[in-house]
């Protein structure tokens, strides 16, 4: 009996082992599931990821590929239409030269219409263009004064008075020649003051207008002697000879102007010529007799005294001949010489002499 108990303990054990081998299998069979599992989840996300990876820089590619087919077209687009236009504006200067102006003077004109002054001057160009349109007439200035062109005769330089409200209309850009040629263009300015109220305008050339127009349409030469077309024998008592030469009205001769000084007897004077070699009248002169009392410096007339240019924008260059006085203010003579006739003061004798 004892035995049998025995044995039924024993059986009791082996199946309670049996059952905890039992439960030990299916829990290592579960965690291995488990870990299959999270494998395939690991695969999964890391293939989605680099599909996501790949997706994106086929994207990024095409992208750019479209951008830059864009670029390309949109600047071929821009050089045709660019192109186009420079034909066009060619084209249009072309007309522009037939019909009698000249490359220089278009040049002069698109550099002009940019506006662009020099960096101290700081009038805006469309204040400019205003006051020019407040000036009714052509503005001249010789020296920096105002030169009225309206008739030709000897004239009196004008000081501009810094008083009055409408000076400022002088304020503006002017086209400045030197040595029979044009020098350039910029914004006037004014002077300090020079008496009560009255000032001249500085950063321009000797002679100034506020238009831009080919002021010297034609060649000005200057020689050292006298033209062989020239048979006036009396320049052997001169030393000093210079002569002027150009076709001042435009009909296809030239003229000249013949200044001369003796440096013995102090005389000195500027005759003209026509186109013939002959004598057409004395336009100034001045003797030792005439210079400044008191000092020992001399005065001869010289080329420095004589301008040439179209200075009423009419296709004729006029002769500007700057008149020396005691007080300092010079005058201008202006002369016009067309079809063989000659206009203005001629003759002046100039003095230093109060």
């Amino acid at each position: 009996m004892q035995d049998l108990k025995k044995n039924n303990e024993e059986t009791e054990i082996k199946n309670e082992e049996s059952k905890v081998e039992v439960k030990e299998e299916k829990s290592n069979v579960v965690e291995e599931i488990k870990n299959e599992i999270k494998e395939e989840t690991v695969k999964v996300k890391i293939g989605t990821v680099g599909n996501a990876v790949l997706f994106a820089f086929f994207a990024l590619v095409v992208a750019t590929g479209i951008l830059a087919y864009y670029l390309i077209h949109s600047t071929k687009d821009n050089i045709d239409q660019q192109y186009s236009n420079l034909v066009s504006d060619l084209a249009a200067y072309e007309n522009i030269v037939e019909e009698g102006g000249s490359v220089a003077n278009i040049i002069d004109e698109a550099i002009a219409g940019t506006g662009l002054v020099p960096a101290n001057n700081t009038v805006a160009t469309e204040v400019t263009d205003d006051r020019k349109i407040m000036n009714e007439e052509l503005v001249v200035l010789y020296k920096g004064l105002i030169l009225d062109t309206t008739k030709m005769d000897e004239v009196k330089l004008k000081y501009i008075d810094n008083k009055i409200d409408e000076s400022d209309k002088y304020v503006i850009t002017y086209y400045s020649y030197e040595h029979y040629s044009y020098k350039d263009s910029k914004l006037g300015t004014f002077s300090t003051q020079l008496y009560d109220g009255l000032v001249k305008i500085e950063g321009v050339g000797k002679v100034a207008i506020s238009e831009n127009y080919e002021a010297i349409p034609r060649d000005v030469k200057v020689i050292n002697t006298v033209p062989s077309v020239i048979t006036n024998t009396g320049f052997t008592d001169y030393d000093t000879v210079k002569t002027i030469i150009t076709d001042l009205d435009g009909n296809g001769v030239e003229e000249y102007i013949v200044i001369y000084a003796n440096k013995k007897s102090g005389y000195s004077k500027i005759s003209f010529y026509d186109s013939k070699g002959s004598f057409v009248d004395d336009l100034a002169s001045i003797e030792k007799s005439k210079w400044r009392k008191g000092s020992n410096a001399e005065y001869y007339l010289s080329i420095d005294n004589v301008d040439i240019l179209d200075v009423d924008n009419d296709g004729i260059m006029e002769l500007l001949i700057e008149i020396p006085h005691a007080t300092g203010d010079s005058t201008v003579s202006l002369l016009k010489y067309n079809n063989g006739k000659l206009t203005g003061k001629t003759r002046i004798e100039c003095s230093l002499i109060d």
